[in-house]
């Protein structure tokens, strides 16, 4: 057959360069002219609730073949090759027998495809007529470069378009085949890849999970360049982080994604794409019309500006559900099920890509969605791109903390022991508050601080590090930033109801080199998508019933600091992240949930500190709390240690930085054991490649 307009095998439609390469150098060839009657293209199937959408179904007598194109590179993490694994057996379930062929196997090694291809047809009685006896086999003219296989087709405006394909020549078309993906880091290259695989093979509905400092913002720019067709569509939870992918679209701002990575701009040589960013705070949505929509290539928005698709100005009923194909949802963990749900049922034909650093949703169910990658924390830590964790834990003599009851009549009662107290209250939950807003507590963990804040000045200077701390309320977050005053820490607090000049007054005193803040509390603002990295210890005086929010808000410090003064001097694996809380806020099975995610021991580490005793007794009395209503109760003083702990030691590290390194080769080596006649031993190959690299 040869690649002409008459040439049969056009009359199959071909969506992605992969799939016209797999049927003009390895249909064309192998088989007869009517072979187009049994093969259809992009064949649904659904198997116990799961969709799949077949590259190309080959039906006979007796046999149905599935033909699966994989394209951007070898499916080697473990959730890209378990999905593949477990989608392979659905597929196996239904009686089609599923054969793979490589964008590189068929661009190096075509002769073999086609004759596998020929192979298993002809364990059909009706499909072995078509099996062609001398096929004229072709070199294929293809990129090395395995992108290529994402590009449209050659033949997209020759052929009957699918109706989601009738938009063509889109910006995404002019700027997908030239996307440089040797700006991205590994990891967010491994994501990339994972994904290109997931959507290639029909998936619809993916997610990637990665650790804060892995470049999950540049992912989600990468994922709307390269996967979009016709219009893509960012949601983010809130104003910050919706600001954080309104400043990497934006070409003119500092560090943008588009051109401003460290390894050089990302679409080298195109413009950047149209974004419209929409928020209720910019203006009333109601304002936006559906010409404005239409006019951009990528919509950047959060939930609330959406709605619910129940008002006229909601922006869900002003976008058609034709008008997106590609959705990134990013924090996914916090997105209410309910709310996204409704989202991609109105762009159902929508593929989704849910990010997110946590592997938990706020209501402690996994992420809904097929996790196609997973990058964490202690793969961020081995590659460089997030500091350790270091936890410093008040622990109270719990036999010897005296509490102090307050009655709304003024009357006052000591009570001795943890144990004595919850005799009176019996509520654990609100023994954590009581710890939260008393003084002492507050003092004492404010103590832990100030020496790490002194470790952490003397390592890093002349960088200045600071202290992120989290609150129940407005008076609560002054509290604690009144007690860090007396420590010698100068703090600020911020909250919502401050004005916004306000907030960035005091926001500019924490972040500039020259401001006089140190310290700042936040009352439910900065606990995500806020990027700051001379934060080098956090403390949440507070208790957190989810494990998401917590995370969330200790990731605020693990992004590394870049500053060139610590260059030679204090790098990746010598920075760290202090987080310092009190025991009784409930906190520890959060902290034991990131060992058990990084496969470590969470009893594991533990050294005792004694912090310096102090006869005094702080008393906290009245001032500021309301006791008009019900007896209020406040720890009156408490004995105790630190006990400090590191996430990750340094052999942890190592260890996973080896083996890291080994799935990267282990790649590699599977790519060349393809293509070889006689492949060396694994060990063999690890042993010339490290000769070759030194």
């Amino acid at each position: 057959m040869t690649d002409s307009h008459e040439a049969p095998w056009l009359k199959l439609t071909s969506d992605s360069f992969l799939e016209y390469a797999f049927l003009r150098w390895v249909l064309a060839p192998a088989t007869t002219d009517a072979i187009v009657e049994h093969t259809h293209p992009q064949a649904s199937v659904e198997v116990e609730g799961r969709k799949y959408a077949i590259d190309y179904e080959i039906a006979g007598s007796e046999q149905t073949f599935a033909i699966e194109l994989d394209g951007f590179q070898f499916h080697g993490t473990r959730e890209a090759f378990s999905y593949d694994r477990l989608r392979q057996n659905d597929l196996h379930a239904t009686g089609r027998v599923v054969i793979r062929f490589s964008y590189d196997s068929i661009r190096t090694d075509t002769q073999r495809c086609v004759a596998q291809l020929q192979a298993v047809l002809s364990l059909d009685p009706v499909l072995r007529q078509f099996v062609e006896p001398n096929p004229q086999i072709e070199i294929p003219d293809m990129d090395p470069d395995p992108i290529a296989s994402l590009r449209p087709s050659p033949t997209v405006t020759a052929r009957p378009l699918r109706k989601e394909n009738l938009n063509l020549n889109t910006y995404f078309d002019s700027v997908r085949e030239k996307l440089e993906l040797r700006t991205l880091r590994q990891c967010q290259t491994e994501a990339f890849a994972a994904l290109a695989n997931y959507y290639g093979s029909g998936g619809q509905a993916a997610a990637c999970v990665m650790s804060v400092g892995a470049g999950k913002t540049a992912l989600g720019v990468l994922a709307c360049l390269a996967f979009a067709k016709k219009r893509a569509l960012v949601i983010t939870p809130g104003s910050v982080i919706r600001g954080t992918f309104d400043q990497a679209f934006n070409h003119e701002a500092l560090r943008n994604v588009l051109y401003g990575l460290p390894g050089g701009p990302l679409i080298p040589g195109c413009k950047p794409p149209t974004v419209l960013t929409l928020d209720r705070d910019d203006g009333p949505i109601k304002n936006v019309v559906r010409q404005n929509l239409l006019q951009a290539d990528v919509i950047v928005t959060n939930f609330h500006s959406l709605g619910a698709g129940d008002s006229p100005d909601d922006l869900l009923v002003k976008l058609q559900p034709d008008d997106i194909d590609y959705i990134v949802v990013d924090e996914a963990h916090i997105a209410a099920s309910d709310s996204y749900q409704r989202i991609f049922a109105h762009f159902n034909r929508a593929r989704t890509l849910l990010m997110s650093a946590c592997f938990q949703r706020l209501d402690g169910k996994p992420i809904d969605a097929d996790v196609v990658y997973r990058y964490r924390l202690i793969d961020s830590i081995a590659d460089g791109n997030a500091k350790n964790l270091r936890v410093h834990r008040f622990a109270p003599s719990a036999d010897r903390t005296t509490y102090e009851i307050v009655s709304p009549e003024g009357q006052r009662e000591e009570v001795v022991g943890r144990d004595a107290i919850l005799e009176v209250i019996r509520d654990e939950g609100k023994l954590a508050r009581i710890t939260a807003k008393s003084n002492e507590p507050i003092r004492q963990v404010m103590k832990a601080v100030r020496v790490a804040l002194d470790a952490q000045a003397e390592l890093l200077f002349p960088v200045k590090p600071r202290v992120l701390m989290s609150a129940m309320g407005e008076r609560h977050a002054e509290q604690i930033a009144r007690i860090a005053e007396e420590h010698g820490i100068p703090c600020g607090y911020v909250h919502h109801s401050m004005t916004e000049s306000r907030i960035k007054s005091l926001m500019a005193r924490f972040e500039q080199e020259s401001g006089d803040l140190q310290g700042m509390v936040q009352l439910k603002m900065l606990g995500q998508g806020y990027d700051f990295p001379p934060i080098t210890i956090v403390v949440p005086m507070r208790p957190y019933g989810s494990f998401a929010e917590f995370y969330q808000f200790v990731g605020r410090g693990i992004r590394v600091i870049t500053h060139p003064a610590l260059v030679g001097r204090v790098g990746p694996g010598e920075q760290f992240v202090d987080i310092v809380h009190h025991a009784e806020l409930g906190l520890d099975e959060h902290v034991n949930t990131i060992y058990r995610e990084n496969d470590m021991d969470p009893v594991m580490g533990h050294v005792a500190v004694d912090l310096p005793d102090e006869t005094e007794e702080h008393g906290l009395g009245t001032s500021g709390i309301d006791v008009a209503a019900r007896p209020e109760t406040y720890v009156l003083f408490e004995r105790g240690a630190i006990e400090s702990r590191i996430i990750h030691d340094e052999e942890r590290v190592e260890r996973r930085r080896e083996e890291r390194e080994l799935e990267a080769l282990a790649q590699r080596y599977a790519q060349y054991a393809q293509s070889s006649p006689s492949p060396l031993k694994f060990e063999q190959y690890l042993e010339v490649v490290r000769s070759l690299n030194g």
